[in-house]
């Protein structure tokens, strides 16, 4: 059985390593080898990036990695309203640069190059860096880029990301004889089909998005959700687990999170063919308080509820005057039995905004008026009455004496 167990892991991570993520990496500082030619018409495997990180950083410079999210080719030459570039501070660098436009996993090859004693991972934040820096040579800093703030569009963020790669740069100048810089990515922001095919002219079946989470007895996707005191706000991050006491009348849900201690617990009561979310309960260290939402969450058994603005529970106490907890971009759907993830399936959705939107009801008041115009001038124009009654040519005129 033990043997069977580490086949079937050696299985999965072969098929996991095997996996390539091909995005760009572009390179600056004090690289001991000069800038190279790119060719954007090849990609640099895994073992060429090694051999190639192996020749640049001989020196033992101290290195940092500007990780984001997603980053291709077309973002560096992404532009403004104004026709401003995202990235002027890595534009000016370019010519003493080191620009692979695609590289196979470089931040896998990045890892197992670096000294385990000497590498640090953290996080811009709000409020900056989620560490301080050791100041020792050699080291590797990994520095994720993952503070982007609500409306913000994909210009704006790489803006300030560029903003940010320059001060930190040129901070860690004056710590340390010599620097690297690299910046790259987890994934591409842009992908290109590698074969054509045949599109059906139907929608296609949606896959699951890494927001959308399944419990016993609860579905719920929710982009974004902040929790706010009197004190300060967080991004509560993504849900990294969560538990459920389900029967026929209601749902507990416990959610936690990988961006604060605080836990959730998502309170679904079920009643007369409806099913409501009341409350939510914070359960933040030894402290314990209900929140309740300021605007009715219901719908049908079997349908979800969906609002693509924000929902609030909020809440009052002694210790905490305001606590809030919103939803950004919510859809929601209890499930008051156990069931396998596969059924647990999203029902049409009750939308927060009717029908009868605002545009919709300017819409319809203008027919109105326009409809009560026309009605008045057909009824003005029925109205109107001609002569009924004339002279006899053959009898006696009309004389009229005038004194």
């Amino acid at each position: 059985m033990a043997f069977s167990r580490t086949v079937f892991l050696t299985l999965v991570l072969s098929v996991v390593c095997s996996i390539a993520v091909q995005v760009p990496v572009f390179s600056w500082g004090d690289l001991s080898q000069g800038s190279i030619k790119s060719n954007p018409l090849i990609v640099v495997s895994a073992d060429e990036y090694n051999s190639i990180l192996k020749q640049d950083l001989k020196d033992d410079p101290f290195t940092v990695i500007f990780i984001e999210e997603t980053l291709s080719v077309e973002d560096f030459s992404r532009k403004n309203d104004d026709g401003e570039t995202s990235f002027p501070y890595l534009h000016s660098n370019i010519g003493e640069a080191l620009y692979l436009p695609s590289v196979e996993n470089p931040l896998q090859v990045l890892n197992k190059l670096a000294d385990p004693e000497k590498v640090n991972h953290v996080k811009l934040t709000e409020n900056g860096l989620s560490a301080d820096i050791e100041p020792e040579s050699g080291k590797f800093l990994f520095i994720n880029l993952k503070d982007a703030r609500e409306g913000e569009s994909r210009v704006d963020l790489l803006r300030r990301h560029n903003d940010f790669m320059e001060d930190m740069f040129s901070k860690l100048q004056e710590r340390y004889n010599t620097v690297v810089a690299i910046y790259t990515a987890h994934y591409p922001s842009w992908t290109v089909p590698e074969s054509h095919s045949r599109v059906r002219r139907q929608a296609n079946v949606s896959q699951p998005h890494t927001n959308d989470h399944i419990f016993d007895g609860l579905r719920i996707y929710a982009e974004r959700i902040v929790y706010s005191d009197s004190k300060n706000v967080t991004d509560l991050g993504n849900i990294i687990a969560g538990s459920s006491e389900v029967n026929t009348t209601y749902v507990y849900t416990t959610l936690e999170f990988s961006g604060a201690p605080v836990k959730l617990v998502l309170n679904f009561r079920n009643e007369a063919g409806y099913w409501f979310f009341d409350t939510v309960t914070v359960l933040n260290g030894s402290s314990t308080e209900d929140l309740m939402g300021t605007t009715e969450i219901y719908a049908l058994d079997g349908f979800s509820y969906r609002c693509g603005e924000s929902i609030t529970f909020t809440g009052y106490n002694e210790t905490s005057k305001y606590t809030n907890v919103t939803f950004i971009d919510l859809k929601v759907q209890p499930f008051f039995s156990t069931l396998n993830a596969s059924q647990m399936v999203f029902g049409d959705s009750f939308n927060c905004v009717g029908f009868f939107s605002v545009p919709i009801w300017s819409s319809l008041f203008v027919v109105f008026i326009l409809l009560s115009i026309t009605f008045y001038g057909i009824m003005m124009m029925m109205d109107i009455r001609t002569m009924d009654r004339f002279d006899d040519p053959k009898g006696k005129t009309i004389t009229i004496n005038a004194e």
